[in-house]
């Protein structure tokens, strides 16, 4: 254990250190409570042997001050002191400490009490390690639950709480916000020609093309539905959205997907691309504006860019 020793007498000091260093244990001193406060905040501590009587800062209230500066770990914290009534073991533990050994010393006590802080210590090693493993498995599920199981990509809970944000980031700032909404082509005839099997292995095909083209970090594809995908871009101008979609159409139509004759059933896109430059109340009405321009494309022959 990292032990810190808090005494004004070098003599206890000493003592105390000769015990735990021989039981195994690392040792750190402080001469008062002010001295104590200041290692607890600076470094990790397991237990801390606290002297009571101090000149400046009594042992009571440093505990005090260290349960406060220490809310979110515990640690046992036992006294050291020459007073064993009533009172004092009642203000002892109501200042937050957990065990007392009375002056002078006895060595095999102070062995003993030490074995028993063995155990806590033992048992809080075992706690934090599974707090941790279980805010592993906290972030792991909140990850997952972000995610497109067949394509990776994010879902749509994902898309809604990422362009929330978006948008608001977007509007404060006064900077550009585009929207990128695509729908494969005629994948329903896909599905009917080549099965359901086939048509997830032309989802996820389409997806790794599509992610691809994103280079930036901030960038966010997220499978909106179905066949349906769309892509916040912060801080991205019309035109420079209206590019990208572009490639992704150019390089979707490109990997050559086949349903059947090559000229006439291979796999595109229709992709919409709607700009936020301060027009839209809501997040909403940016996604009707990708929506409208995506339906446009659809209605202009498809395989095709339109923007709004």
């Amino acid at each position: 254990m990292r032990i810190l020793v808090v005494d004004d007498s070098k003599t206890i000091r000493q003592l105390v250190a000769e015990c735990l260093k021989e039981m195994g244990h690392a040792v750190a001193y402080a001469e008062n409570g002010a001295e104590a406060l200041q290692y607890v905040g600076d470094h990790g501590v397991d237990l801390i042997l606290m002297d009571v009587e101090m000149p400046f800062l009594s042992g009571f209230e440093a505990t005090k001050a260290i349960r406060e500066l220490k809310k979110a770990d515990w640690f046992p914290i036992v006294f050291l002191t020459m007073h064993d009534d009533d009172k004092s073991f009642a203000n002892g533990i109501l200042a937050g400490g957990d065990a007392y050994l009375p002056k002078p010393l006895n060595p095999n006590r102070l062995r003993l009490t030490v074995i028993a802080m063995e155990r806590i210590y033992v048992m809080r090693q075992k706690l934090q390690t599974t707090q941790r493993e279980l805010q592993a498995a906290n972030q792991e599920l909140e990850r997952l639950s972000l995610r497109d199981q067949l394509t990776g990509l994010g879902n749509r809970r994902h898309f809604d709480s990422n362009l929330a944000m978006q948008f608001a980031l977007s509007r404060r700032n006064k900077s550009p916000l585009s929207l990128i909404m695509c729908d494969i082509d005629y994948f329903k005839n896909y599905n009917d020609s080549l099965g359901h099997p086939q048509g997830d292995t032309c989802l996820i095909e389409v997806a790794k093309t599509m992610r691809a083209q994103l280079q930036r970090n901030s960038d966010l594809l997220c499978r909106y539905g179905g066949e349906e995908f769309v892509a916040i871009l912060p801080d991205t101008c019309l035109n420079d959205a209206r590019v990208l979609a572009e490639n992704i159409r150019r390089q979707v139509f490109e990997t050559n997907i086949v349903y059947g004759e090559p000229e006439t059933r291979r796999v595109s896109l229709s992709l919409g691309v709607a700009t936020y430059v301060g027009q839209y109340k809501t997040e909403l009405e940016m996604i009707e504006a990708a929506d409208a321009s995506l339906y446009k494309a659809k209605q202009n022959g498809r395989n095709r860019v339109e923007i709004t």
